[in-house]
């Protein structure tokens, strides 16, 4: 079992992951008595909450006597190292995907990952595992190049196909949000027609890189916020918060904060599109210029917080995952996530459990997984 994150532990994260994200240097107040011990803590904490990387980076902008200990900095560098290989791989493989789709007269959209690492000062740093793609309504004639690329349809959803090429994950996208079921929004339908619609303006490829094309600002904004709220159901992590720190900076100037807002509150989200906004400006300092108009609520914010850093039901230690112990915390874990699901998806919550029931009872394999 991880160790909890404590709250200057807290501090010196944030600390490095700011650093890395505004190219200024951390309070060096916070590491003035740092042991060996606690910067393996708070680079498995770093690792944890998907910024090693960052974090990595603003350590290094500490004075060398500041910096981690020669055998944890080297331990960080390799782990770092294969996230940055594999950012390569996937942009790779990402070109060689929109190329082959081109030949076949295809449109494809990067999202998600590969997309917002660009937007990063340093686009390696931003961890990510698959590659997401959207083929603007040809998803089924994408398959087949896939199918013939990747082999079989690693598994099928009612929102992407799955296949395995060159060692990454490839989601085909046939929509963006998931529909009519226990884990949509309550309007969800209303947010999937309007980030159609706000892929209009995806008619160029990037600036940078004529053979990829990459969603226009007004979408980023809104899909990022919507995925992030996925996550939220279960447990979001402090690289959600940096993508939007990230994204509203990059983009500054460039999204109609007026869309966003109305069509965000009249999918009812707009009170925790405002907790995650306050987040990001309090914590890892999002310029408010650049951000949208928002409402604090600091009650909201610290609970989202709090559970960001240290969920209310922790997993047991491996040596402890018996049976019952598992399935102990995993009724605990549903009941501590009712105050999301409410806020998320009103009136869903017993088809959550009704459909986690099903689940275990279809794959009893999964049981004693613990995620």
């Amino acid at each position: 079992m991880k160790p909890l994150l404590a709250e200057i532990n807290a501090q010196q994260l944030l600390a490095l992951t700011k650093a890395a994200l505004h190219g200024t240097n951390p309070d060096e107040n916070l590491f003035v008595s740092v042991s060996e011990t606690d910067w393996n803590e708070l680079f498995e904490h770093s690792a944890a909450q998907g910024v090693m990387v960052l974090s990595l980076n603003g350590a290094m902008r500490l004075p060398k006597q500041l910096q981690p200990p020669l055998q944890v900095k080297m331990r960080w560098i390799v782990r770092a190292d294969t996230v940055e290989k594999h950012y390569r791989h996937c942009l790779e493989t990402a070109k060689e995907l929109s190329d082959r789709f081109r030949e076949n007269n295809i449109r494809m959209l990067l999202f998600k990952g590969v997309s917002l690492s660009r937007l990063y000062p340093a686009p390696a740093s931003r961890e990510f595992g698959d590659i997401d793609i959207f083929l603007f309504g040809k998803s089924e004639e994408g398959n087949v190049i896939l199918k013939c690329l990747a082999g079989k349809n690693r598994f099928a959803s009612k929102k992407h196909s799955n296949y395995s090429y060159r060692g990454i994950l490839i989601e085909n996208h046939h929509t963006f949000l998931n529909q009519n079921d226990y884990k949509s929004f309550q309007h969800s339908n209303y947010l999937e027609k309007r980030l159609m619609a706000l892929l209009e303006k995806a008619d160029s490829p990037d600036e940078t890189d004529e053979s990829l094309l990459f969603p226009p600002p007004d979408f980023d904004a809104l899909y990022v916020t919507l995925h992030t709220f996925a996550h939220l159901s279960s447990r979001i992590v402090l690289r959600q918060l940096c993508d939007l720190t990230v994204l509203f900076t990059a983009y500054k100037g460039k999204i109609d904060f007026s869309l966003y807002r109305n069509t965000l509150s009249e999918a009812g989200l707009l009170k925790l599109t405002d907790a995650l906004i306050s987040l990001s400006v309090s914590r890892l300092g999002l310029n408010p210029e650049y951000a949208p108009p928002y409402e604090s609520d600091l009650s909201l914010e610290n609970r989202i917080w709090n559970d960001l850093l240290n969920p209310e039901v922790p997993a047991p230690p491996k040596e402890k995952r018996t049976l019952l112990n598992v399935m102990i915390y995993k009724m605990k874990l549903l009941r501590s996530r009712y105050w999301k699901s409410e806020l998320l998806f009103p009136g869903q919550y017993g088809k959550r459990i009704l459909y986690s029931t099903v689940n275990y009872l279809r794959h009893p394999e999964i049981i004693k997984k613990v995620f």
